[in-house]
Parts: structure tokens; sequence; C-alpha cells
């Protein structure tokens, strides 16, 4: 086993069992805490450990492994192709954009969303948060991707797991849901899900650059469902 499966095998191992319980004690902290700067550091966490991750990965990695896929539809027994996807992709983009537009044109409520009050506790309240929530956006839109779709689908499928193509996605599918775990049992599974879709784009286009682009927006969409100063006082749990 070389050095580079090692160092391969720890980071699954981080991402399996050290994240998720670190994850739990970050929720429990951003939803106790009144200090705004508990947000702050939380984003500036998560920006530091995808960004660790992913430079490792550059490192250990060639870059064209981790930016096209090791498989193809086909060999999961599902033959569609880019243009096929295109309503998949455009459905996508309207649901991200329609909160947003309902928003705009019902005016600014005193509190998020609906769909966003399971994450309050996450949520940006002044003009600092709001720009390091942006900066993470950006940042795990493009390390997410590389990490569970670049590396995380191709190293499950071959030694020293061997899991096999479709186990691999659906394992990789597993573990991205279970590390936004914050985002409670819904928010689980609805991730758990887009990483199938983000999956399967990533293998009809032969490019990681959609999934990256599509994920990015979706996260920073948040910025406009809840603008500077609506969300509630920091520190107040989601009812």
């Amino acid at each position: 086993m070389t050095f580079s499966t090692v160092l391969h095998l720890l980071l699954v191992a981080f991402l399996v069992v050290v994240f998720p319980i670190w994850d739990r004690r970050e929720t429990r902290r951003l939803k106790t805490s009144a200090d705004p700067a508990v947000r702050v550091r939380s984003y500036q966490k998560t920006i530091a450990w995808q960004l660790a991750a992913t430079a490792l990965l550059l490192a250990t990695v060639p870059a064209r492994l981790l930016f096209t896929p090791s498989a193809t539809l086909a060999e999961l027994g599902v033959k569609v192709t880019l243009r096929q996807a295109m309503p998949v992709i455009v459905g996508l983009l309207i649901g991200a954009a329609l909160p947003v537009l309902l928003t705009r044109t019902r005016g600014r409520a005193a509190r998020p969303m609906p769909q966003l009050a399971a994450i309050d506790f996450f949520l940006p309240r002044d003009r600092r948060e709001r720009a390091w929530f942006a900066a993470m956006c950006v940042v795990v839109g493009v390390c997410e991707e590389i990490i569970f779709r670049g590396f995380l689908v191709r190293f499950l499928a071959g030694p020293p797991l061997a899991l096999g193509i479709a186990a691999a996605v659906a394992a990789a599918a597993l573990i991205f849901g279970i590390d936004h775990g914050y985002q409670g049992i819904v928010g689980i599974l609805s991730t758990g899900v887009l990483a199938l879709v983000f999956t399967a784009l990533f293998f009809i286009s032969r490019s990681l650059w959609l999934p990256i682009v599509l994920h990015a927006l979706i996260d920073l969409r948040v910025l406009l469902l809840v603008p500077g100063g609506e969300a509630p006082a920091p520190g107040v749990p989601p009812s």
C-alpha cells in the first residue's frame, strides 16, 4: 500500500467517522451560542478543512483524474446524453431560483423561509458574516465536488476497497448526506439525492465543472433568500 493510499484512507475515515462527530458538536455550539463570531469561525473552519483536503488530493492525484469521471452512466445501465439531461439542469436552476423570486415578489420577511428554518442557526446575520458565508459557498462548491465526486467515487470503486462503481456512487452519496447532518434528517436525505444528481451530471458531461458551478450557485442563493438583517437574533434556535 502506497503512502498516497494511506492518506486517502485517512481522508475517507475523516469523512465517514470524524467529520459527522465534529459536525454534531459544531451544530450544538452554533445553536446555543449568542456570540455572532461563532458563526464566522464555523464558516472559516469549513473553508479551512475543505481547502486542506482538496490540496492533499491535488498533491497526490493527477488533476485529470479528479476532474473526469472513472465511469459512464452506460456502465450503470443508464443511457443519457448531456442534451437529454438539460431538462434536469434547467429544473435544478429553476428550483433554486424560484424561492428567490417568490421572496423578492412578496417582500422581505422578518424570518427566513420555512425551508431554511432547519438551518436558521447557521445563516449569516450581518455584512461580515455574509461575506464569509459567500466565500464558504464558493469554496464548498469547488472543494466538495472534488472531494466527494472527483475523488471519493473513484477511490471507493477501485482498490483497495473495490466496491464497484454502482456501490461507490451510492456510498459517496450516503457519506455526502451524513456529512450535512446539521441540516437534519430531511437535509441529509435531500443532499444525498442531490449528490446522486451531481454525480450523474459529472458522468454525463465528462467534466467536474458543471457540478461545481451548479453546486456553488445553489449554495449562494441562500444569500438572496435571507437578505441582511432579516434573520432572527443571534443565538435563537429555529422553532
